[in-house]
């Protein structure tokens, strides 16, 4: 196989890897902070790809240009989310209420989005569309450029929030110990009702992005949603840094192996290499006990 296809390969996994790393630490982070998974990760970022989309509609906003206002408004929304619903679910007995209204969150919506949109393919235009620069003779999109570059300096931006600022400091104490964090006077429902809503925050500025180049449709947070789910187990979960650079590793796997095996069984790839790691780490685990 011809090298240079697999090197074009190797950049656009890396770019698409972008987006998988910001869903990844968005889902980690509710998950370090309250030890909740969250099942409706991908559905929020199909909100904010609609959130664009009507932004772009309505308001002529172009998608690059409209990602602090999505962030804004997702982060309003997940934090309803959480104080409204999320918050009244969790019980120090388990989880599983929070797993179950999660999951019915998600299908919630994703069938108000069928209900309101259709089942339409729908996409916007950026400033960036259809343009194509060239690096050492490789095609790189501009707009995945443009929002891989973006979702970089949002990753700077959040992991010296949560080490330099105040409310980072709190996070990262309800996040190490939620009693000790109420003990010196941190309101942790109220970091709880934050940190969704950055999470939620995270998820918009990629679903932004990801509006400059793909589409969106009622069941695509599925696809997210399970991307993100592979990110964190790589990387491990409750691990910011490791769903970071979990996201890479997808994205390179998915699109070095589509040309690979062939973009049909991408797909197939992706999930054998998942139950493999699943394997390996669980294998790990039983020999640190043991030894």
């Amino acid at each position: 196989m011809d090298v240079g296809i697999l090197v074009q390969a190797l950049v656009n996994g890396i770019m698409i890897g972008g987006i998988y790393a910001m869903v990844g630490m968005s889902l980690n982070m509710i998950f370090g902070v309250m030890k909740i998974t969250n099942f409706c990760q991908g559905e929020i970022v199909m909100v904010s790809m609609y959130v664009t989309y009507l932004l772009y509609t309505y308001l002529n906003l172009d998608p690059f240009l409209a990602i602090p206002l999505v962030a804004l408004i997702m982060f309003a929304f997940g934090a309803m989310l959480q104080s409204l619903l999320i918050n009244r679910s969790i019980k120090e007995d388990g989880d599983q209420n929070v797993l179950f209204l999660t999951c019915c969150l998600g299908i919630f919506l994703t069938n108000t989005a069928l209900l309101l949109f259709s089942s339409n393919y729908r996409t916007v235009e950026s400033i960036f569309s259809n343009q194509v620069m060239k690096v050492f003779g490789m095609n790189i999109s501009l707009p995945r450029f443009v929002s891989f570059l973006l979702l970089c300096l949002a990753t700077v931006f959040i992991f010296l929030m949560l080490k330099h600022t105040k409310l980072g400091k709190q996070i990262r104490a309800t996040s190490q110990n939620p009693t000790g964090a109420q003990v010196t006077g941190i309101k942790t429902k109220s970091i709880y009702t934050c940190t969704y809503g950055i999470g939620a925050a995270i998820a918009g500025i990629a679903g932004a992005c990801l509006m400059s180049f793909y589409y969106v449709y009622p069941s695509v947070g599925n696809v997210y949603g399970t991307r993100s789910f592979i990110v964190v187990t790589m990387g491990g979960l409750g691990n910011v840094w490791g769903a970071f650079s979990g996201g890479f590793v997808l994205g390179i796997l998915e699109t070095v192996g589509s040309t690979i095996v062939g973009a049909a069984f991408k797909d197939t790839l992706v999930f054998v290499v998942f139950i493999l790691i699943l394997v390996i780490k669980e294998n790990l685990n039983i020999k640190r006990k043991r030894g």
